[in-house]
């Protein structure tokens, strides 16, 4: 049978003849680990519902083994520990989103007077798009979370967000975002 390359280390490895094309990993622990999770991350994405409201069914199976959580965190204290520092990790992370958002509400106001004291442009003048216009923008448009990856790239031209993600340009004036401010 013909030599594949494993699609995590990269090694040349011969897959079992049982398994043969369908083989991906080399065997190695690390590899299977690594296909397993993103296996599993695939699967979830195919079947957002599945866990969703699963906490009755839990509950109900909780209540019939008392005890079970508090004896399993005493015989693993390797998860323990591994979940603590987890926990600390998503902790961390969602209190500086948090931060960075508040402080962008804070700087609204004064994002938007700088904005409307730029001087008039041209629509063909095409201007560089500072990080404070791109603050302003992302933070005022109620679609896009500040964290989320964008799709279509655009430019920003006299107030104007012109998408630039192919087929047909649409030109929309970003006055609607101004309009508390040029009073």
């Amino acid at each position: 049978m013909k030599r594949k390359r494993c699609h995590y280390c990269k090694r040349l490895f011969s897959p079992d003849p049982r398994v043969g094309e369908r083989q991906k990993t080399c065997g190695d622990p690390l590899c299977q680990k690594a296909h397993k999770a993103e296996n599993n991350t695939r699967w979830r994405r195919k079947n957002p519902e599945y866990s969703r409201n699963d906490y009755p069914r839990v509950k109900e199976w909780l209540d019939h083994h008392p005890g079970y959580l508090k004896e399993y965190r005493q015989t693993h204290p390797d998860y323990v520990k591994k979940n603590r520092e987890a926990q600390r990790l998503r902790d961390r992370s969602k209190k500086l989103r948090l931060d960075i958002q508040a402080e962008i509400k804070r700087q609204a106001a004064e994002i938007t007077n700088q904005l409307w004291n730029l001087p008039h442009l041209d629509i063909q003048d095409e201007i560089s798009v500072q990080s404070l216009e791109m603050t302003f923008l992302f933070s005022t448009l109620p679609c896009l979370d500040i964290q989320a990856a964008i799709d279509n790239p655009f430019c920003i031209r006299d107030n104007a967000a012109i998408h630039t993600g192919g087929g047909n340009h649409v030109l929309q004036k970003a006055s609607g975002f101004f309009a508390g401010a040029k009073n």
